[in-house]
């Protein structure tokens, strides 16, 4: 009887700990790293991304980071939620991105240096970010290949501040750009 009883507690200890762990897998953190060819009006630059967040079934949801070189070097903060469609081993899936820009401009007034005068200035202000598209995971064992096409938007403001040498007055230039790209990504997800 103690046996019994012995073996019926253990297999219920079992079941217990076997759905505590499968209820522990269903949220998986991965870590998506990508280069990133960006393609607008302007200019076709690089970019980098980095987005970490937790998968559960088709889901994931992130917080994400990067390098964006296109025209004025930015740094975009942004969350990320994705989705995957099937239960094949490789799958499609779309996504949305939203945040901000955070400017690291390097140069002066339109990304040139002024050297004619010398008493002009560039402040800049970030603006928006999104990306919006859709991809494919290739999936190599634990980690997988990530492709992707998005539609992007960037925005940024420039204020020039300039003072003519000769009358010493004062004058305020406002630009803003709302830049559109298409971004072509290859990453890694672990």
């Amino acid at each position: 009887m103690r046996k019994g009883l012995f073996i019926i507690c253990l297999l219920q200890f079992n079941f217990h700990l076997a759905s505590a762990q499968k209820s522990e897998k269903t949220y998986r953190f991965h870590s998506i790293n990508s280069l990133a060819l960006v393609n607008g009006n302007n200019a076709v630059s690089a970019g980098l991304q980095s987005v970490n967040g937790f998968q559960k079934k088709n889901w994931f949801v992130g917080v994400g980071a990067g390098l964006d070189y296109y025209l004025y070097r930015t740094v975009p903060v942004f969350a990320d939620v994705r989705y995957s469609f099937g239960k094949k081993k490789n799958k499609p899936f779309a996504f949305v991105d939203a945040g901000v820009n955070i400017e690291w401009v390097e140069t002066g007034y339109n990304g040139r240096v002024i050297i004619w005068d010398g008493n002009s200035s560039s402040k800049y202000k970030g603006g928006l970010y999104s990306d919006i598209g859709f991809g494919y995971n290739i999936k190599m064992k634990n980690n997988a290949l990530v492709i992707s096409l998005s539609h992007s938007h960037k925005s940024l403001e420039e204020t020039i501040t300039s003072t003519d040498w000769r009358t010493n007055q004062t004058q305020t230039d406002f630009n803003e750009y709302k830049l559109n790209r298409i971004l072509i990504k290859v990453g890694w997800q672990f």
